[in-house]
Order: structure tokens, then sequence, then C-alpha cells
């Protein structure tokens, strides 16, 4: 009898572990649906037509930096305009913001992240801390910037139409 109750109570405890699990797998399938959705929801960003201009104008892909920082920029597929930063552990969610300079200028606002890109380089910035994280990053078309004679324009010769 002690056998027939030892095997009755493996089965029942099976059984229920069994429930559990499935029942664990089906939590974590409907939370990982639900956080896909929230998490693309919660990040939209509606941008006008002058940040989608400068969106269009930012380099992306691998950009290297001194010190063998490497600084990596990636299009947000699901918003237009949007870009995933990551550098080492650090990720951000970057947006155009309008500059009266003409650099271009992506943040990250909640997390104080700061891409400035000029023609030549690039910088990655903590606005909380006020400190450069990245600094001298340059894309290919940065570094033909950079090595290209600068363009120096000359005065009109005396006399010269």
């Amino acid at each position: 009898m002690h056998n027939s109750l030892n095997s009755s109570l493996k089965k029942s405890v099976t059984e229920i572990g069994k429930r559990i699990v499935s029942s664990h797998t089906a939590i974590a399938a409907v939370v990982f649906a639900l956080s896909g959705v929230l998490t693309s929801s919660a990040f939209a960003v509606d941008l006008d037509e002058k940040a989608l201009a400068i969106a269009e104008q930012v380099h992306t892909g691998r950009i290297v930096c001194e010190m063998g920082n490497v600084v990596q920029i990636t299009p947000d597929v699901q918003n237009r305009g949007v870009f995933l930063l990551q550098m080492g552990k650090h990720r951000f969610r970057v947006s155009p913001v309008l500059t009266s300079t003409g650099a271009i200028r992506l943040e990250d606002a909640q997390a104080g992240a700061v891409w400035l890109q000029l023609a030549n380089k690039s910088m990655l910035m903590n606005s909380k801390l006020g400190q450069r994280m990245a600094d001298e990053c340059q894309s290919p078309a940065q570094v033909a910037v950079a090595a290209s004679p600068p363009q120096r324009q000359r005065p009109p010769l005396p006399g010269a139409p």
C-alpha cells in the first residue's frame, strides 16, 4: 500500500508540476507579448518634418571614437527618425533636436544623452553630469572630411569682377 500511495503521490506531484510549468510558460508568453506592445507604443515619437530632415543626415553604423570607444547607431524600425545608440553597456533612444548652429543633435532627454554630429567628428555627452562619454568619434564620411584640405575662401583680386 505504501508503494501504491507513493506512486500515486508522485503522479499527482508530477501533474501539478507540469501544470505550473505550462501556466508559467503561458504567463511568460503573455507578458513578453504585452511588453513588446507597451514598449513600442511607450517610446513612440511623433517627429515633425524638420526633425525628420535632420534624421536623414545622421551617420549610422559603427562609429569609432578615441580611447577605443565604439558607438553603434541604428535606425529604430518602429519609429521613423528615431535611433538606437549604443556604446558599451550604455543604450539610448535618441531623436533629432533642432539647433541654431546647424550641428546635428540627437537626444535621449530622459537619460540625459546627447549625440552631437559635426562635419568632421561626433561626440556623446551626458547632459545630466556635464561630461563627455565619447569624443573624436568618426564615421567613414567624417574621416574623409577631416582628411580633406580645408576650403579657404580667397579674397577677390583687386580689379577682378
